[in-house]
């Protein structure tokens, strides 16, 4: 704080190392009070009590020893009282005639410097603590102001106008008796000991061998002295001409919009980004507001009451948030940080300091990101346990072997078109919409998590754990696959596919139309009107029971039987089965192909069956995903069935694994020939089972 210098800062907005300076400071001044007491009592015990004067000095001398201690900072006491010290405890045992020297040189100056200087100074600090307060409580009122009454705004802010200028010149008058104290703290401790060891030179000849070394070194001080009191002197006449100057200045200046300077760099050297008071909405159920002093470090959000307070996190990682302005709140310049876990609402005392606060926490999670590595987010797929069936486990154990060691990211990647983003083509997308199967940046996917999740469920590629079979779908799919079916026709006039520069409207705009509206995708043709389906129920089936093989393969399986036929197909005679069942497969291979199926859910449809699969679907209603792989043979029979479920075909599509590997020799997969008899076994089942069970059309 010293220095003609604090002068001008103390015009400036409340800075947090300003105000911990002025901390230590006071604290400096109440230790050294106690330490400057200790020592005048000290030397009266050695004036009155000259018997005891052996025990009294050495006391005295521990408590010098104290205050060298206590002034290590500033050398030139620090090495004084030090170096005075030992030559007292070598004095210890001389001859006692100090003590009319003690009287006057130590014990009365030191006395006057703390009863008047350091008193003055204890009061400036309370009438400077008290106007203090009361600015505190004016930006209190101001900001509790509700922004529908306009008399009491302005009342507070006329309040908090006079308090902020009350303020200003008490702190000018505080920090120059700051620095008047600081400087005579040196002259005086000093003065009064080297007039005591002039004294002890004196008086004391036997110790004049020892005195003598020391000699030089007083002298020293002495000239010393003489030149910091020449400064002093020139010092204060300076700080008193500055201060009023700015005291003039001061008067005739506005301090309507006086407000802090608002600024935030994300590549600070100490980590802190952006720092100042914010008002904070309690947890609790009265939702109190409290003033705490918050700041942006390392990714996270955290605050803190007092300045020697340990700080508490309230987001932890920054990554995993958002922040938006609240204008529908009582209050004003509010904004809210929202992360998985909870939501914190904040309160700035201005709309520009609001904005700032609300820029520096989206920049410092664009920085978190552009800083992650992706080395940092190792996959992670072991499973305890499935929700497929033990043939389905069976069968994915080695592909779930190899995915182990190689990140999500990667791989995804690796497929077409996963580039870049799905939406807007910008590079190295990171999120990944699961039950659409597109990457996408960090800006389409706020995006599309705007939408909610009946429409699109985002999960990130580093941060979040993937299922084996949610990342087989995903590398099954891929950008250009998805965005051959919704930007199928996307060239017509005022359907520009936005870029990664494009601003966020024209982004959130084409989103909107492509997944939600669906405006690009190929309509088929009009069709005519298709029988209504048969629907089926869960009995047993008798028909197995008299097979040979159902006694030893299951027993109590379910088969589904054919529901008689509406009224309306019995009038209008269409009563003769579109199928014959029993001409396509044995009852052996219905219940293979319905054993993949929740058969007790009797007429269910695509959509809950894909959603008991357990492959992408979701019981919410979320959009399916779109398609597998071109040329699968699921694909090639629902071209002919008119399916489009392909999480309850990618069941399918194992149950044909299955029959694969079932014909082919013994340790080879051996492909599924077109012509072979389990293909068009297969394909058959297939074709009857969309034209009756996952008809949606």
């Amino acid at each position: 704080v010293g220095g003609g210098g604090s002068l001008q800062a103390g015009l400036q907005p409340p800075c947090r190392c300003r105000r911990a300076t002025i901390d230590e400071v006071e604290t400096d001044v109440v230790e050294i009070e106690a330490k400057l007491d200790k020592l005048v009592k000290l030397c009266s015990g050695v004036i009155e009590a000259g018997k005891a004067y052996v025990t009294t000095n050495r006391l005295f001398v521990s408590g010098v020893r104290d205050l060298s201690q206590q002034c290590q900072g500033d050398t030139v006491i620090s090495e004084c009282l030090q170096r005075f010290g030992d030559s007292l405890q070598e004095m210890v045992t001389y001859h006692m005639i100090l003590f009319d020297q003690a009287q006057r040189s130590v014990r009365q100056q030191l006395h006057n410097f703390v009863k008047e200087d350091v008193r003055k100074f204890k009061e400036t600090k309370k009438q400077f603590d008290r106007v203090r307060e009361d600015m505190e409580l004016s930006l209190v009122r101001n900001a509790q102001a509700p922004r529908h009454r306009p008399h009491e705004v302005e009342e507070a802010t006329g309040a908090l106008i006079l308090a902020r200028k009350c303020f200003r010149h008490l702190a000018l008058d505080y920090v120059l008796q700051i620095n008047v104290l600081q400087a005579k703290k040196k002259f005086e401790i000093l003065d009064s000991m080297l007039s005591f060891m002039h004294a002890q030179y004196s008086f004391f000849q036997q110790g004049y061998s020892l005195l003598h070394q020391l000699d030089p070194y007083m002298k020293k001080l002495a000239a010393e002295l003489d030149q910091l009191v020449i400064d002093s002197a020139v010092e204060k006449r300076e700080m008193e001409r500055k201060h009023a100057a700015i005291q003039q200045r001061t008067l005739l200046q506005d301090f309507s919009y006086d407000e802090p300077k608002v600024e935030f760099d994300v590549d600070a050297p100490s980590g802190v980004v952006m720092e100042g008071y914010l008002f904070k909405r309690a947890s609790n159920a009265f939702k109190t507001w409290n003033r705490r002093w918050f700041s942006i470090q390392n990714s996270q959000l955290v605050y803190q009451k007092k300045l020697k307070d340990v700080l508490t996190v309230v987001v932890d990682d920054l990554r995993l948030c958002s922040v938006k302005p609240c204008e529908d709140t009582e209050r004003r310049f509010c904004f809210e940080v929202v992360s998985p876990t909870k939501s914190c609402m904040l309160q700035a005392d201005s709309e520009k300091l609001r904005q700032a606060w609300v820029q520096a926490v989206q920049a410092s999670i664009a920085s978190a990101y552009r800083e992650s590595p992706d080395s940092c987010y190792s996959e992670r797929l072991d499973r305890t346990a499935s929700p497929s069936t033990s043939s389905i486990d069976s069968a994915t154990d080695s592909r779930e072997r190899s995915v182990k060691g190689e990140s999500v990211l990667q791989r995804v990647q690796h497929v077409a078109g996963n580039s870049q983003c799905g939406d807007c083509g910008q590079p190295d997308p990171r999120w990944a919409s699961i039950n659409l199967g597109v990457l996408l940046c960090i800006e389409c996917s706020g995006i599309h998590r705007s939408l909610g999740v009946h429409c699109s469920k985002v999960r990130s590629l580093t941060l979040d754990s993937w299922e084996p079979e949610l990342l087989k779908l995903m590398c099954e799919l891929g950008n250009s696959t998805v965005n051959r079916i919704y930007e199928a026709q996307c060239e017509g006039p005022g359907s520009r596919k936005p870029t990664a520069s494009s601003p966020r409207q024209d982004k959130e705009a084409w989103i909107k139309d492509k997944y939600v509206e669906k405006k690009f995708v190929r309509r088929p043709p009009s069709a005519p009107a298709r029988e209504a389906p048969r629907r089926w129920r869960a009995q047993k089936c008798q028909r197995h029971h008299s097979s040979p093989r159902a006694h030893t393969t299951r027993r109590g399986k379910i088969r589904m039987e054919p529901v008689p036929p509406s009224v309306a197909a019995l009038c209008s005679g269409s009563t003769e089965p579109r199928f014959r069942r029993d001409s396509l497969f044995c009852p052996d291979e219905l219940d293979s192909l319905f054993s993949y199926f929740d058969a007790g859910a009797a007429a269910a449809g695509p959509r809950s069956l894909s959603s008991d699969s357990g492959l992408g679907g979701s019981s919410d209603g979320s959009s399916d995903v779109l398609a597998f792989g071109a040329g699968s043979v699921v694909d090639r029979v629902a071209e002919e069935g008119g399916c489009a479920a392909p999480q309850s075909g990618l069941r399918l599509a194992r149950m044909a694994e299955e029959m694969r590997e079932a014909e082919a020799p013994p340790g080879q997969p051996g492909p599924l020939a077109g012509s072979s008899p389990t293909e068009l076994q297969f394909r058959r089942c297939i074709q009857e089972f969309i034209s009756l069970h996952l008809d949606e059309s």
